[in-house]
């Protein structure tokens, strides 16, 4: 069986979900695990049966074929580089890298080093988002005009979330706020500037909510809000054009469409499980089986443009302006 280790455990429940998924396959395993902060790295691995090591050693080890990228988002551009350098496949978790110059740079060695590699984007890949796209895509909503994306929960409220994620100020966005962030790129591509807002209370360094603004040509301006503070706060996205709406999310997943000249709301049929395309994880095991050939390294693109994002939204917050993406 395929073996496999994780690089960063900043986000101790992704390296869980991560696991679990793998186990369902039955194609490869986690066996190792590091972080920055010993404790972190032993912390998830309690009940996974990995051994904890350092980066080093991790990625000295020829038994693992690939690592699944976890880490503090400040450190995600510096161990993704390193993996790569070792020759290891590498899965991404929501981003390479927290601003653009770091961005290009891990694209490009990337590219240079010709190993598997995937960007995991999974909101993208749920039913109601390809269902989005698709509407997009078709044009059967006329110019768009408006888009709305919401994505939160109650974690800050509950006691969910690691003091490292509290502590942080930009927790919230490179966490759940990434998913409607990266969601509004893959439908629209790069925004030319952005504007964000947040609040919360003094106790947390990270924001209990915030919202970005993120303007794209001929105007057209998408809202993304976020928050830890929002216990009943199912997933929405809602698309608006000239010719239409879209509305889809919910705790179930729904989606439908209305057209001017429509008397009601027509439902969108959703993908089945086995209707589905391979995710990110799939794909990139699939390519780590597949010896030789030219590698597609999937969502790369996409990784830069979300540093490129990341880094306007936190200038925004810290100077309390609009910034423009820089390209």
């Amino acid at each position: 069986m395929m073996q496999l280790g994780v690089l960063g455990s900043w986000n101790g429940f992704h390296v869980k979900e991560y696991a679990a998924m793998l186990a369902r396959k039955g194609e490869a395993k986690l066996v190792a695990i590091s972080d920055d902060e010993h404790a972190l790295a032993s912390a998830a691995a309690e009940g996974l049966n990995l051994t904890v090591m350092s980066h080093q050693e991790l990625l000295s080890d020829p038994a693992i074929a690939g690592v699944i990228v976890t880490a503090a988002p400040n450190r995600a551009a510096a161990l993704i580089a390193d993996a790569v350098l070792a020759g290891k496949a590498v899965l991404a978790d929501k981003l390479i890298a927290v601003n653009g110059a770091d961005a290009v740079r891990v694209a490009e060695a990337i590219r240079a080093g010709q190993v598997p590699f995937a960007l995991d984007l999974p909101l993208a890949q749920k039913p109601v988002c390809l269902a989005a796209k698709q509407t997009v895509d078709s044009g059967r909503l006329g110019r768009l005009t408006g888009v709305h994306i919401r994505n939160a929960h109650g974690g800050l409220l509950k006691g969910m979330l690691p003091p490292h994620f509290i502590e942080d100020p930009t927790g919230l966005l490179t966490d759940i706020g990434l998913h409607g962030i990266y969601m509004a790129c893959l439908l629209l591509g790069q925004p030319e500037a952005v504007t964000a807002i947040s609040s919360g209370d003094a106790a947390s360094r990270t924001p209990e909510t915030a919202v970005c603004v993120l303007e794209f040509k001929e105007g057209l301006l998408v809202t993304v809000e976020m928050g830890y503070v929002s216990p009943v706060s199912p997933f929405s996205l809602e698309l608006f054009g000239t010719e239409g709406m879209f509305t889809g999310g919910g705790y179930a997943g729904s989606a439908r469409v209305k057209q001017l000249n429509d008397a009601d709301w027509t439902d969108l049929p959703l993908l089945q499980e086995d209707e589905r395309p391979l995710t990110m994880l799939e794909q990139w095991l699939q390519d780590i089986e597949t010896a030789g050939g030219e590698r597609q390294a999937w969502n790369l693109n996409q990784g830069i443009v979300i540093g490129r994002v990341l880094e306007a939204i936190t200038r925004s917050l810290e100077q309390s302006k609009r910034v423009s993406v820089q390209s």
